[in-house]
C-alpha cells in the first residue's frame, strides 16, 4: 500500500513539474548614471511594451569599471545580463570567457558604420552591440573665448595672456596623466600605438623617435599652459575649472555635454588644436561605446534580444536626445552645433586597439605621462614603459 502511495506522489511530483510554467526572464542592465541612464531607462519603458514577459533592471555601474565587476559578480551569479563598456575591453573580455557573441552579425551589423564593426569584433567574431561613437575634443567658452584656436602655437600665445595662477586661472585644462588624452601627443607626432593597424604589441612605439619628440613637446607644455602637478589635473579638477569660468577650454569628450549645458555655460565643441608640423587637428582616440550581453545570464536570448532592441534605430535616435552621443548607425543623421564639433574630431580619431596589451599601456604610460608632465626625464619615462610592454604576457 505504501509502495502505491509512494508511487502516485512521485508521479504527480513530475507531473506538476512537466507542466509549471517557466520561469519568467529578468534582466539586469549596467550602464553609466547621467544622460546614459535617462536613455537606459527610456528603452527600459519602451521593450515593456514590446515584449512584457520580459522584467528589465538598471543598476548604475560606470562604462569604464564594467569589464572589472563583471569578471567578479558574473561567476558570483550576481552580474548584469546586458553591461555597457568601451570598445577596448572587448580582447580581455573574450579571452576571459565573459561574454556571448551576436547571432546573425553580418545581418544584424548591417546598419551600423564600419568603425562600430571594428570596435564590436574581435579575432573575427562580433561580440558587442554598439551604442555611440566618440571622442574627445576642445571645448571652448564663447562668453571667454569667442572663437576657438586652430593650433597649439595659439594656445600657447593665448595662456600668455589669460593665464594666472594666483587666481587658478588656465587655458586650457585636461587630464594630463590620462594615456587616454595622451595618446594624441603619440599619434600626431608619428607613433602609433600597435603599429598602423593597431594590433602589433611588437610595434607598440612607445619609445620610438616619433614618441620622445612627442612627450618632450607635452612637458614643455607645462610652464606654457597649465603649471600644476599631475597628481592636480584630475578630471574633476579640470571640469570644475571650466563649469566655473576659470578655463577657458578643456579637452573632454561628448559624456561631458549635458553636465556643461546644465551649468548653463555658453560653450562650443571643435577640434583638437594642429600640433606644430602638422596641418590637421590631432590625432585622437575614438571608442565606441557597446553593449555585450553576459556569458553567465541565466537569461542569454532574452538578453540578445533586449540588446539589439536596444541598439535599434529608434532607440539609439533616442539616445542621441537624450545623451548628445554619435550614434554610430548609418541610416541616422545627426546635425547639430556641438555633436559636429565630435563628428569633425572622428575624422582624425584612430579606434582605441583591442588586442588585451592595452591593458599594459593604460598602466605603463599613465605612469610615463605623469612622470614626464612633473619633470621626469622623457627617454627615460619611455624606455621604462617599453620594458614594461614587451615584458607583459
Amino acid at each position: 500500500m505504501k509502495r502505491v502511495i509512494f508511487a502516485a506522489a512521485a508521479i504527480a511530483m513530475a507531473a506538476s513539474t512537466a507542466f509549471a510554467a517557466p520561469k519568467r526572464a529578468e534582466l539586469k542592465v549596467w550602464e553609466s548614471a547621467g544622460p546614459e541612464k535617462t536613455f537606459v531607462q527610456h528603452v527600459i519603458k519602451a521593450y515593456k511594451k514590446v515584449n512584457p514577459k520580459v522584467k528589465v533592471t538598471y543598476e548604475p555601474v560606470e562604462a569604464t569599471d564594467a569589464r572589472a565587476k563583471i569578471e567578479l559578480d558574473g561567476p558570483a551569479g550576481v552580474g548584469a545580463d546586458i553591461f555597457v563598456t568601451p570598445h577596448d575591453h572587448i580582447g580581455a573580455l573574450v579571452q576571459g570567457g565573459h561574454v556571448l557573441p551576436v547571432d546573425d552579425a553580418d545581418a544584424y551589423m548591417a546598419d551600423f558604420l564600419d568603425m562600430a564593426r571594428v570596435g564590436a569584433t574581435y579575432d573575427g567574431v562580433v561580440y558587442g552591440y554598439p551604442l555611440g561613437s566618440e571622442t574627445y575634443a576642445l571645448f571652448y567658452n564663447k562668453d571667454i573665448l569667442p572663437e576657438a584656436p586652430k593650433t597649439w602655437d595659439e594656445v600657447v600665445a593665448y595662456a600668455k595672456k589669460f593665464n594666472n595662477k594666483a587666481e587658478n586661472k588656465y587655458a586650457l585644462v585636461w587630464p594630463v596623466a590620462d594615456g587616454y588624452y595622451g595618446y594624441m601627443f603619440m599619434e600626431s607626432f608619428g607613433a602609433p600605438l600597435f603599429g598602423p593597424k593597431g594590433n602589433d604589441r611588437k610595434q607598440h612605439n612607445l619609445n620610438s623617435p616619433a614618441a620622445i619628440k612627442g612627450l618632450t613637446y607635452f612637458q614643455n607644455l607645462r610652464k606654457q599652459i597649465l603649471d600644476i602637478p599631475a597628481a592636480d589635473a584630475s578630471g574633476d579638477f579640470c571640469n570644475a575649472e571650466f563649469t566655473e569660468g576659470k578655463a577657458a577650454m578643456i579637452i573632454t569628450g561628448p559624456w561631458k555635454i549635458n553636465d556643461f549645458k546644465k551649468a548653463g555655460i555658453n560653450f562650443g565643441i571643435t577640434t583638437v588644436p594642429a600640433f606644430p608640423g602638422t596641418n590637421h587637428p590631432a590625432n585622437t582616440f575614438a571608442g565606441v561605446r557597446l553593449a555585450f550581453v553576459s556569458s553567465y545570464s541565466e537569461f542569454p536570448e532574452e538578453a540578445k534580444e533586449f540588446a539589439k532592441f536596444m541598439t535599434s534605430k529608434e532607440m539609439l535616435q533616442m539616445r542621441f536626445e537624450d545623451t548628445d552621443q554619435i550614434p554610430p548607425r548609418k541610416d541616422i543623421v545627426t546635425d547639430n552645433e556641438l555633436s559636429n564639433g565630435i563628428k569633425e574630431q572622428l575624422k582624425y580619431a584612430t579606434p582605441m586597439p583591442t588586442i588585451p596589451q592595452l591593458g599594459t599601456y593604460w598602466n605603463a604610460m599613465g605612469s610615463a605621462y605623469s612622470g614626464i608632465w612633473d619633470g621626469d626625464n622623457v627617454k627615460t619615462s619611455l624606455d621604462a614603459a617599453a620594458a614594461s610592454m614587451e615584458a607583459a604576457k
